[in-house]
């Protein structure tokens, strides 16, 4: 009758360690999550400062018309990568308010088809905002860069692809520059 006893009094014992160290695994595993998350957070605000940063040291020439980061205007992705380009930024040199558009497709001038095997039709579906517009007044920048994201597919040709980034201003080119998509093995 007593052997009973104890071993009910270990067993409850026991049910209340366990019961202990998994509550307070679970409230470390939470903080450990809230760090991560919030780590991140940070490294993503840090890297659109960069991009910000970037951008208006390039509009130090009160002419310039155009910035893009990275200033090499050479980016490299890896196949079934998603989420991935440049950032660019429009000033307006007139002395009016401008309503600027802008447009990023595959270079025309480009033979897309024999060079990478793919049509530009495809490689152009690759940018998931591939225009856009903006009201800019009279030596004014735009605020926040636009952001040219491109998703490049799994199997996409290992090639390297010029992209034209035009800037209109009603129907006239305002500004146009090209941007070099590298495509690199997964």
């Amino acid at each position: 009758m007593k052997g009973d006893k104890r071993g009910a009094i270990e067993m409850s014992i026991g049910t209340i360690v366990i019961i202990v160290l998994s509550m307070s695994m679970l409230i470390m595993g939470m903080i450990l999550i809230k760090n991560i998350f919030s780590g991140t957070t940070g490294a993503v605000d840090s890297i659109n400062r960069g991009v910000i940063d970037e951008i208006n040291d390039l509009f130090t020439d009160k002419n310039s018309k155009l910035a893009i980061a990275p200033s090499t205007r050479k980016i490299q992705i890896e196949q079934g990568t998603l989420d991935l380009g440049f950032a660019f930024s429009v000033r307006n040199v007139n002395n009016e308010e401008k309503r600027f558009s802008y447009s990023v497709a595959v270079d025309p001038d480009f033979s897309i088809q024999t060079k990478c095997g793919i049509a530009t039709r495809e490689a152009d579906d690759w940018i998931l905002v591939p225009s856009g517009s903006m009201n800019l007044g009279p030596g004014a920048k735009s605020e926040l860069p636009e952001l040219v994201t491109i998703s490049v597919p799994i199997g996409a040709p290992l090639c390297t692809i010029p992209f034209v980034v035009s800037v209109k201003d009603g129907a006239t080119t305002y500004v146009e520059t090209k941007v070099e998509l590298t495509i690199l093995a997964e």
